[in-house]
């Protein structure tokens, strides 16, 4: 499969060798590459989302390691994927749509941490420009995946997407026709793509969810990932060893005005800006830039903490949102829900229930969830004959303490 001209150049590790010894390792292997075959076309280039090896799995190109040459090859076990193989130094033979080109993968540690490029050798350099666009076009694209941002990068989760996609709005319990608002406003927008440009209004949609921890924010992000049905970007954090916030929050609304129309998502918004980066990041998201299809969802514990040039100003946030504490005709939904799921002998009475529903006043959501789990627990190590009431009475007391804050006057009616 390999191309005849490229085998007699680099059947030594020679290159490879001397490449890592001189004090600008790219550089020199690209020379000594051109100088070994000129005759042929060269594209190199840093792009991460040259990832050959994913495409080759997916079945787009056929891909081999020559074999008279050492591979630096990292061998990790990723589910579902199983054992997978990631080069970090590899010559690789590469037929692609009935082109062959040999790749060279190229890794080296630098004073900024790893560092890498690649190169595409072949016969015709639009096919070679072909074939890098082809392989980073398709890694670009989102398919049954989020793209979560950390560290200065993206990377695709398989297991937050399969999360995400098991999370439904039947699983929300909210107050009134608060779950309907929400689901209509985001649907309505997404299938108001023309008439926004009909009249000249940018079309995209600012969100933040408030309210304290535990009241369904989060699964509320979820469930509308999963009925918009469009590609999702998650940022864990700006943060990063070897880059700056500013650049990390450019290349989150890069990526995503390039995968538009998609859902930006920033949990704890509060924790993920900065003074200094404060200023940039609004810029970010309503700037000059249009964020065209961009549906930016930020969900914050702490809206106090905000500035009030990101909480006050319309065109930032144009939606918000309070998840507050549930009130008692809620707790009463929730509290229902959670006992039919529990078997027969662990079910709360109707009065029972009543009682749960009175004694949780100022409890989220979570706190619900969580006497319910422990509560279970508790029982089924003694098997108390008189039901899992009172020890549901006696875990709300201890919740309530373990919460560190008295019980909110109540509001409930």
């Amino acid at each position: 499969m390999g191309l005849s001209t490229i085998e007699g150049g680099l059947r030594s590790d020679r290159v490879i060798e001397d490449a890592l010894a001189h004090a600008a390792p790219g550089f020199a292997l690209g020379q000594r590459l051109q100088q070994l075959h000129g005759d042929l076309a060269m594209i190199e280039g840093v792009s991460p989302l040259f990832d050959i090896e994913a495409f080759a799995r997916d079945g787009n190109c056929a891909v081999e390691a020559r074999r008279d040459m050492y591979h630096q090859l990292d061998t990790e076990w990723l589910p579902p994927l199983g054992l997978v193989r990631r080069p970090r130094i590899a010559l690789l033979d590469v037929a692609w749509q009935s082109s062959s080109f040999q790749v060279v993968l190229f890794e080296w540690g630098g004073s900024l941490g790893a560092q890498s490029r690649h190169y595409i050798l072949g016969r015709d350099r639009d096919r070679c420009h072909a074939f890098l666009e082809a392989v980073c076009r398709w890694s670009h694209d989102v398919r049954g995946e989020i793209l979560v941002f950390n560290e200065g990068c993206f990377h695709k989760s398989v297991k937050l997407y399969d999360a995400v996609m098991s999370t439904t709005f039947d699983q929300l319990v909210l107050e009134g026709d608060f779950k309907q608002q929400i689901r209509d406003d985001f649907t309505q927008f997404l299938a108001s793509r023309d008439t926004y440009e009909e009249f000249g209004v940018p079309w995209r949609r600012g969100a933040l969810f408030i309210g304290p921890p535990g009241n369904g924010k989060t699964l509320c992000v979820k469930a509308l990932v999963h009925l918009l049905g469009i590609p999702c970007l998650y940022v864990q954090s700006f943060d990063a060893q070897y880059a700056t916030s500013q650049a990390s929050i450019e290349e989150v609304f890069r990526r995503a005005r390039s995968t538009a129309p998609c859902v930006l998502v920033l949990e704890d918004l509060d924790a993920l800006l900065t003074d200094g980066c404060r200023s940039f990041f609004l810029n970010e998201l309503d700037g000059f830039a249009t964020n065209h299809g961009v549906i930016t969802i930020a969900t914050t514990n702490h809206p106090e903490r905000l500035d009030a040039s990101i909480v006050d100003r319309p065109s930032r946030f144009d939606r918000k949102y309070h998840f507050d504490l549930p009130a008692a005709a809620t707790r009463a939904l929730y509290v229902a829900a959670w006992n039919d799921r529990l078997r027969p002998a662990l079910r709360l009475s109707e009065a029972g229930r009543a009682q749960v529903v009175e004694a949780t006043h100022g409890f989220s959501f979570a706190y619900i969830q969580e006497l319910f789990v422990s509560s279970t627990m508790r029982w089924m190590a003694t098997r108390d004959s008189v039901g899992i009431l009172p020890v549901a009475l006696e875990q709300i007391e201890a919740l309530r303490a373990q919460m560190q804050s008295p019980v909110p006057a109540k509001t409930d009616g």
